[in-house]
């Protein structure tokens, strides 16, 4: 029972700090493995062992890498970073736990619980904050137009990541997953007739909840996953499909006009154009015509380095000297990386990082389908287009939440064993 209490406590890990986190993994990877290497190693099988070598190919690509190539102080902070792709799917491949489907929904609904909690709280401290700005006397005069200014999302952003210690595209896809979970809690607590409307109405709540903070974050590509997923997932679940595409065009076009016609979202969605595409210059840049120039210096290192990578640890150095023959005040003050996890990978680790990234999320999605668990296929898909646009492993609140979902999901035959018995 120890593991599923440490489980448990680590589901909560939105609300502690990241030294905490790192603990209670420690803790929880600890007593898995000794509990496996006692009581649990007989019940292995060996396509689980297939699956954990997939799960930990990442790891063990920037493990040889940096031991063999590269013992930099930057090639070994990536590696103490990455540490969570090697304790996960161990932890969750060695333990004897045999996590049951409530016990399952508890943990998923603890997570969104301190996810919900840790977001709305720095949100309401950060508009508690900015209503102190608003008066005659005042930054703005009024609402409106505090919400009208174009740098209002980035100031709010930025107070946001001060009050919580986490960047709001990270939260973007905590919040993104949360609402995933609570969307298919919702749709089988009608199918299976589960919960009654008191606590149906609760997790619509919830949901609505969620969004509205995911909005107040403004990070575009956890918003845009989070309707493709959630639009995935609502198909799925619905039987109706006529109905189900109804609803889901009325959906994107209720989206579309909530981001091209409320002050807060345009500004930043407003940003994206075919025309917009040039590489930033002088103070013509902003967020969508920098990632120009990421690209071309990315593509450039890939090109040249494509089959070994120049070394996680060696990535950024490369960027910025390739950033400075383009516009070096624009992008070395703020260091940008690939802003691609598949192209961080390529550019660092070689063909063979990108390869078994993809592989993980193919395999997975593969077996959601097979074990008729769309949910799962969903956050694998939400994972895969957070990645087109944000390094979602290169800190470690997108390296914990990656390997817990993914390692939980892998090594979870709680659910396989329910539906067999069905």
């Amino acid at each position: 029972m120890a593991n599923y209490y440490l489980l448990c406590l680590l589901a909560l890990f939105p609300v502690f700090s990241m030294k905490v986190t790192v603990m209670i993994i420690i803790a929880f990877t600890v007593v898995s493995v000794l509990s496996g290497l006692i009581w649990g190693l007989e019940k292995i099988e060996k396509k689980q062992v297939r699956e954990a070598v997939l799960l930990l190919s990442p790891f063990i690509l920037i493990f040889i890498r940096t031991a063999v190539m590269d013992r930099s102080d930057s090639a070994l902070f990536v590696l103490e970073t990455s540490l969570s792709l090697f304790a996960f799917p161990l932890a969750f491949f060695l333990s004897p736990l045999r996590i049951r489907k409530e016990q399952l929904d508890r943990v998923n609904l603890l997570f969104c619980l301190a996810t919900i909690f840790t977001i709305l709280f720095a949100q309401v401290k950060a508009a508690f904050t900015f209503s102190k700005l608003i008066g005659i006397d005042k930054s703005w005069h009024n609402v409106s137009d505090m919400l009208h200014d174009p740098t209002f999302p980035f100031q709010f952003r930025t107070l946001f990541e001060e009050y919580v210690n986490m960047h709001p595209t990270y939260a973007g896809i905590f919040l993104g997953i949360t609402i995933l979970l609570l969307l298919d809690r919702f749709f089988k607590g009608f199918d299976e007739n589960r919960f009654g409307k008191g606590v149906n109405l609760l997790i619509l709540f919830a949901i609505v909840l969620s969004v509205f903070m995911q909005g107040m974050l403004a990070s575009r590509t956890p918003i845009l996953a989070t309707l493709l997923c959630a639009g995935l997932l609502f198909f799925i679940h619905q039987r109706r499909k006529r109905t189900a595409i109804m609803v889901l065009v009325l959906m994107f076009i209720l989206s579309l006009i909530m981001i091209w016609k409320v002050p807060y979202f345009s500004s930043r969605f407003k940003e994206i154009s075919v025309s917009n595409t040039k590489i930033a210059e002088g103070d013509q840049d902003n967020s969508v015509n920098i990632r120009a120039g990421i690209f071309h210096c990315s593509s450039k290192i890939i090109k040249e380095n494509w089959l070994f990578g120049v070394g996680p640890g060696n990535i950024r150095t490369e960027l910025n000297n390739c950033y400075t023959s383009i516009s070096k005040e624009d992008y070395i003050k703020n260091n940008y990386n690939t802003h691609n996890q598949f192209m961080d990978f390529w550019a660092g680790l070689g063909i063979l990082g990108p390869i078994s990234l993809l592989l993980i999320l193919i395999y997975i999605s593969y077996k959601s389908v097979r074990q008729k668990n769309p949910l799962v296929l969903c956050i694998a898909l939400f994972f895969l287009i957070s990645m087109q646009t944000e390094n979602v492993l290169n800190r470690q609140n997108g390296i914990v939440v990656f390997a817990y979902f993914i390692s939980l999901y892998f090594f979870t035959p709680g659910i396989k064993d329910e539906q067999k018995s069905d």
